[in-house]
């Protein structure tokens, strides 16, 4: 009985949200609109990509990251489950092994505010020889926005300052992400001081 239960409940989520990433990406209230989700189950199912990204990230810190291309390969998984703009900072040292990855900010599905102080004071504190930067787009495309650019130049003129090289700014979708210095030389060129 409990296991036609489960296959029951299973099937009115999925018919509801679609598919199960978009059941697990739900808020909380949102599933517990459905019929046999209970809070503590939604709760669970909605803390199901934070495990994965966590787990996903211990693996790699473990590895000991080192180079863009693992670097690269490295952010999006930060952003596993995030539904939200979130603004990470990566910090190298001067062989380009990660020394510390922080999120520095936090914003809404489509936007999400950077805060230069922070940043700089990461970086000082770690003692970085070198900076790659990430920001999501939830619901939207990896290429990036006039905004995405402006940003990007302001950081590398902050860092600059300090002579600290930003590396990249990467931004992450459910498909794939772009990177900023790897683009064409229209866009490549805000990675410049």
């Amino acid at each position: 009985v409990a296991a036609a239960q489960h296959s029951k409940v299973k099937a009115c989520l999925l018919d509801f949200f679609g598919s199960m990433s978009e059941v697990l990406e739900a808020h909380v209230m949102e599933l517990t609109q459905i019929d046999g989700v209970s809070k503590n189950s939604a709760v669970l199912l909605s803390m199901i990509p934070q495990i994965a990204r966590r787990i996903q990230i211990d693996r790699d810190v473990k590895k000991r990251i080192k180079g863009m291309d693992a670097v690269r390969a490295f952010v999006p998984k930060c952003f596993i489950g995030k539904t939200v703009e979130h603004f990470l900072l990566v910090c190298l040292d001067k062989n380009k092994k990660m020394i510390r990855y922080d999120f520095v900010s936090k914003g809404t599905v489509n936007a999400s505010a950077v805060d230069l102080r922070k940043i700089i004071h990461i970086v000082l504190v770690t003692n970085a020889a070198y900076a790659v930067v990430a920001h999501n787009h939830p619901r939207g495309y990896d290429y990036p926005s006039r905004d995405d650019i402006k940003t990007t130049q302001v950081i590398v003129n902050a860092l600059n300052k300090i002579d600290v090289p930003l590396l990249d700014h990467i931004i992450v979708n459910s498909q794939g992400a772009y990177s900023i210095a790897e683009a064409p030389s229209d866009i490549s060129c805000c990675m410049k001081p």
